[in-house]
């Protein structure tokens, strides 16, 4: 089987191409599945990113002119990702090759519902023209279907790899937030949690706010909350820093307000990391309060402090969080069982007759 997948440049900085860079590097998929990689955004600016999808643009025009594609996989999120995939999908069709659209954005919604009635309708058009709609949780396939009754919608879990034994470093002594600093994501109602119980935190407990973003207001926030002396690094991490602050993590936490299905979270717990993060989205579908992770409230700083505390103070609680996270993520969420369903769905639609 011939796959095209499409998403952003790889060197993109962001949850959906943590995925696809997942699927790319594996060596779980069976030996007759074939995937071409083409990147349909990266930076540049508008005028660059329009430049770069119309080389994409012709470039998947003349493979499917040419039969090199028997399925098209394309993750997609909200805004003009939505637009380009869209007009794909339109290219792909009049080529008879299916197409599976692979929803993660953690947006989606807010920005369905900003629409115009006009817009809304478009959007409605390319949900149903997808062959499958692929969604991250059961959590999210009503945000299909109550739009599109007759699209076809696969639950597809997020997935990474899983060692054998948990990686935990239980002398860890740092607080890990790994995602897009900003409000979205909660970086500020971190920090005002940390300044609420500074003075009750282990003198020895660092903070790692590692990502892309608002790095600038983060650190102004910092020296503002006087928190210089306990934050130990603003900013992206990759390669060995990465995994020399994932080796120091206590605890990774993400006090999102919206969300997809966080790879932090996946590839944190993965490593026997305990998580703290919020009931939004398909988070619930992978941490249990109080089990496999803590939960707080979406701006409930006070809550976020006490989570905190509770991980930083208790090591039979970090010791139980590890264990059960660890083992749920190699139970349900690992790159082969991912990597075998998604196998079936591409197998299906190259044998089933479209419409």
């Amino acid at each position: 089987m011939k796959i095209l997948m499409c998403c952003s440049d790889l060197s993109y900085k962001g949850g959906m191409v943590s995925v696809v860079r997942n699927y790319l590097d594996s060596g779980a998929w069976p030996a007759d599945v074939d995937i071409t990689f083409v990147p349909t955004h990266g930076d540049g600016g508008k005028m660059g990113m329009a430049r770069r999808f119309a080389r994409a643009w012709r470039r998947i025009r003349r493979m499917a002119r040419a039969g090199e594609i028997d399925v098209a996989h394309l993750h997609v999120s909200e805004r003009g990702s939505f637009v380009r995939k869209g007009l794909l999908i339109r290219l792909l069709h009049r080529h008879g090759i299916p197409v599976v659209l692979h929803h993660h954005g953690a947006e989606f919604e807010p920005w369905y519902a900003s629409l115009p009635e006009w817009a809304k309708r478009l959007v409605r058009s390319v949900l149903a023209e997808a062959d499958v709609n692929v969604v991250l949780s059961r959590r999210l396939v009503d945000g299909i279907t109550s739009k599109v009754p007759g699209a076809r919608v696969e639950v597809l879990y997020n997935a990474v790899d899983v060692p054998e034994e948990p990686m935990y470093n239980p002398n860890a002594r740092g607080i890990l937030f790994l995602g897009r600093l900003g409000e979205r994501k909660g970086v500020y109602d971190l920090l005002e949690a940390l300044r609420r119980i500074d003075r009750e935190l282990p003198a020895d407990v660092k903070v790692y706010l590692c990502g892309d973003g608002e790095t600038d207001e983060v650190r102004h926030r910092v020296r503002d909350m006087g928190l210089v002396h306990r934050v130990a690094h603003i900013g992206w991490i990759s390669g060995d820093e990465k995994r020399r602050i994932l080796d120091d993590t206590m605890v990774n936490i993400l006090p999102s307000y919206n969300e997809g299905l966080p790879m932090t979270i996946l590839e944190t717990m993965a490593r026997g990391i305990p998580n703290i993060s919020t009931p939004v989205a398909s988070i619930p579908e992978v941490i249990t309060d109080g089990v496999t992770g803590l939960m707080v409230e979406p701006g409930d700083t006070e809550g976020i402090g006490r989570a905190l505390l509770a991980v930083a103070t208790d090591p039979v609680l970090r010791a139980t969080l590890s264990r059960e996270g660890h083992a749920l993520i190699r139970e349900r969420f690992a790159l082969p069982a991912n990597i075998k369903k998604l196998s079936g769905i591409y197998r299906t639609l190259t044998t089933e007759p479209r419409s």
